[in-house]
């Protein structure tokens, strides 16, 4: 609200450099036309004493009051007086303005004089604060100064000579001081802070400390500038030290200078981060800059601030948009163009000094390559959280997200290009150290795929690096134009990559137990479940894993199950059943391999406070299908626990196994329990009446039922695995067969058998003969192994079976019930 809508009129010393704007230009306009002769500011704001009087005397039957009451005839006509009887008729207090009365006169201070006085103040505490070693009180004061001189610079006042005063006060204070003085850690970390703030400012108003050394005097007294020069002064200054407002430098980028394209750049930087900043015009501003540079070094330190700008502008949304992030990755190759160019005379690595002044080149070291700090592969990776984000906000279901995925061959190359760049600067001290994290980026984009799709990802790759990079030779695994990438090529990389990383185990043991993982998961899906089991056995993973961070226990779990997985193509269902059981029994088993939503992840209270929500999910295109998890592990379950049952059931002493709730002894108790039972639907429907099947010794339905599961189509080889497992059925049809119907029998043909389950003789003898070892079955085979001879006196009949189910289950519940 205006003040000329107040009753009481105080002028607020605080506010004096706003309060100064509150007129606008019609209104001082028509003050300074009020009187015939122009007023100055020391006739505006002081009485005169000759019209005191006749003031005084109108003074209780014209007070002019509103927003126009400078438009009042009184005003008009008495010039200064109407502006004394308003400023009388007021209660007028200006406790904070700092005025004092001499012989009857007020001095009113502008804003500009209280600006200064307030720099002064500053200027006289820095002797007391550095005698006491208060570096946290200088650095206060250096704040406030810097403040003062920006709303300076904002009214256009030019540099004032106590600002370079002050600054040079705060370069002796600095110099005079030693760090290893100061004791206090706090204390210390302000002094360091001040020093660096105090060199960059003395950089920057070097030539204005330049002449204050030399005529100490001459900055005594501030000069007296006509407003509209110095409003001049300063418009034709193209830069501003006020970065709070929108830094819009496009229209004059293509006149830049070199001093000034290091200072435009100088105040982007200074802007970032800060409150309020327009990230678009940063970007607009840099993106100018970039084109007006001109040699190398002003290339590279755009480049260096532009990318991570952009990143900063959708540091707010769930990820980085699509055409953001083409720039960030165009602006990237840009960045690795002009350093592979330019190798040797400029590299940028982690490992370079620290560069004060961006405006100075680095030294050149005794290669003469003059090196940048900055670190490459850290946007690298900054742009494929970006992409990996992007895929776990898009709906899975949408043509969006497969368009999406046609980036990851873009990021790949990006990562190969980062890897190749790294082995050609980095020292050889700190190389593993830096390519460890180039290779698990790597890694991590095709560690899950089959040998095909990594074959077409490295041909794509290395093709794109020869036709666009000077360099395409590695130390490590590389495609050769005349290679093809065939599995045995694959595995090389992945293998060789992966070592690098196993063999840091001391110095990087997370690294290392990525390594292993990786490993591990891409020879269980595309070699031998034996190897795979192998090298997971050798590494202590297992008993490390549960400390470690959500993304890495997810990469373990993914392993495990890829583990079951190609245990299970191999045809070891025990193994398999052993190897799935701990994951699949687990009621969250979406969430322990990271295959929830965002939203879901988001809203899990199971979520460790402060983590990331992406680090507990991965990109749906990464997902192992559960249908085929379940798929397998009941599979395994029919496989042993359908003959398991028949033998227990029989009366055979055998060891109880333990049922869960995908088991398919559970699913066949829910079964029986049910009144109406219609053909078989999902795939858990198929399963329960293979197993339905296989007690009734009708072996070829069992493996019609468990052809008809669509998702076996997912498993490499499928014919193979089908025709694996139709033959694990019969082998187990003719075990359940067997214990279900031996009570009947005094002996059985072998031949016959053969017949029934259409299995070889010697197979038919192998299983009976595993069956009288292995479960303790009375019974032998005769002299010419053409009969299975049983034992007589023990066989019960179906009612005591019954009875003997009935009695067994009770004294398991008993028993349940007591511990």
């Amino acid at each position: 609200m205006s003040r000329f809508f107040l009753k009481t009129y105080e002028y607020d010393s605080t506010s004096s450099g706003e309060e100064e704007d509150l007129l606008s230009q019609s209104e001082e306009d028509l003050l300074s036309s009020s009187s015939d002769e122009e007023l100055s500011d020391d006739s505006f704001f002081n009485d005169s004493s000759d019209s005191s009087d006749n003031d005084e005397d109108n003074d209780s039957d014209s007070k002019p009051y509103g927003p126009d009451w400078f438009k009042k005839p009184e005003f008009r006509k008495g010039g200064a007086s109407g502006v004394n009887k308003f400023l009388k008729s007021t209660n007028y207090s200006s406790d904070e303005d700092s005025s004092d009365e001499e012989d009857g006169k007020k001095v009113v201070k502008s804003a500009k004089e209280k600006l200064l006085d307030e720099m002064k103040s500053i200027y006289q505490k820095i002797d007391g604060a550095e005698a006491q070693q208060d570096w946290e009180s200088l650095l206060n004061y250096l704040e406030s100064v810097l403040k003062l001189y920006t709303r300076a610079q904002q009214q256009n006042y030019g540099t004032p000579n106590i600002y370079v005063k002050t600054l040079a006060r705060f370069e002796d204070a600095v110099s005079a001081t030693s760090q290893d003085e100061i004791k206090n850690k706090a204390v210390a970390r302000a002094y360091n802070t001040t020093r660096q703030r105090v060199k960059k400012l003395v950089r920057e108003n070097e030539e204005s400390l330049k002449a204050y050394r030399e005529s100490p005097e001459s900055f005594d007294k501030e000069p007296v500038l006509n407003n509209e020069a110095d409003s001049r002064e300063v418009s034709a200054t193209p830069f501003s030290l006020s970065t709070n407002k929108k830094l819009d430098l496009a229209s004059m980028a293509s006149n830049i200078s070199e001093m000034d394209f290091f200072k435009t750049l100088n105040i982007i930087i200074d802007s970032r981060g800060k409150k309020n900043t327009d990230h678009q015009a940063q970007i607009r501003t840099t993106e100018e800059l970039l084109k007006v540079a001109s040699t190398p070094y002003e290339k590279i330190c755009t480049y260096l601030n532009l990318i991570p700008i952009r990143f900063d502008a959708s540091v707010s949304l769930s990820y980085q948009p699509l055409d953001q992030w083409k720039a960030s990755k165009e602006n990237l190759d840009g960045l690795l163009d002009l350093l592979e160019k330019e190798v040797d005379h400029y590299q940028v690595t982690e490992f370079a000094p620290r560069n004060d002044f961006i405006e100075d080149e680095p030294e050149a070291n005794e290669n003469g390559v003059k090196e940048i700090l900055g670190s490459i592969f850290s946007m690298v990776e900054r742009l494929d959280d970006e992409f990996t984000k992007s895929l776990l906000n898009i709906d899975t279901r949408s043509s969006e997200y497969m368009e999406r995925l046609k980036d990851e061959q873009s990021m790949y190359n990006l990562i190969i290009r980062a890897q190749l760049y790294f082995e050609r600067v980095t020292p050889e001290e700190h190389r593993d150290r830096v390519l460890s994290r180039v290779f698990i980026r790597r890694l991590e984009h095709i560690y899950y795929k089959s040998s095909k799709l990594i074959s077409i990802m490295e041909t794509v790759a290395w093709k794109h690096i020869r036709d666009n990079t000077s360099a395409s030779e590695s130390s490590f695994i590389f495609l050769k134009e005349s290679d093809v990438a065939n599995e045995d090529y694959t595995f090389n990389v992945i293998s060789e990559l992966s070592d690098l990383l196993i063999k840091q185990k001391s110095n990087n043991f997370t690294g290392y137990q990525k390594g292993t993982l990786y490993k591990t998961y891409y020879i269980g899906l595309n070699k031998d479940y034996e190897e795979a089991k192998k090298l997971m056995l050798s590494s202590d993973i297992t008993k490390s894993i549960s400390g470690s961070d959500a993304s890495l226990q997810i990469l373990y779990n993914r392993c495990v199950i890829q583990l079951g997985l190609a245990a299970f193509k191999a045809g070891l269902i025990n193994e398999c059943h052993q190897v799935l059981n701990g994951l699949c029994i687990n009621p969250h088993l979406r969430e322990i391999l990271g295959q929830q939503s965002l939203q879901r992840a988001s809203a899990n209270s199971n979520v460790v406070q402060g983590a990331p929500v992406e680090q507990l999910c991965i990109p749906f295109h990464q997902h192992i299908n559960l249908d085929l998890i379940d798929t397998v592990y009941m599979t395994c379950s029919l496989l042993l626990d359908v003959p398991h049952m028949a033998a227990y059931y029989s009366g055979i002493k055998v060891q109880r196994i333990p049922v869960f709730q995908k088991s398919i002894r559970r699913i066949l108790e829910s079964s029986e329990k049910a009144i109406f039972h219609g053909p078989p639907e999902t795939l858990r429907d198929h399963i329960l009446y293979a197993a339905k099947s296989m007690q009734k010794g009708d072996y070829l339905q069992s493996i019609e039922y468990l052809r008809k599961i669509s998702v076996w189509s997912l498993l490499s080889k499928t014919d193979d695995i089908i025709n694996q497992l139709s033959e694990k059925v019969q082998i187990e049809t003719l075990k359940t067969y067997i214990f279900t119907y031996k009570r009947f029998y005094t002996k059985i043909s072998i031949s016959k058998l053969s017949k029934l389950f259409d299995l070889d003789v010697e197979k038919v003898l192998e299983v009976a003969q595993s069956i009288i070892n292995d479960y303790e079955v009375k019974a032998k085979l005769d002299e010419n192994n053409a009969y299975i001879v049983f034992e007589r006196g023990e066989e019960i009949t179906k009612l005591e079976e019954v009875a003997i189910k009935l009695v067994k289950e009770t004294k398991y519940h008993s028993e349940r019930l007591r511990q």
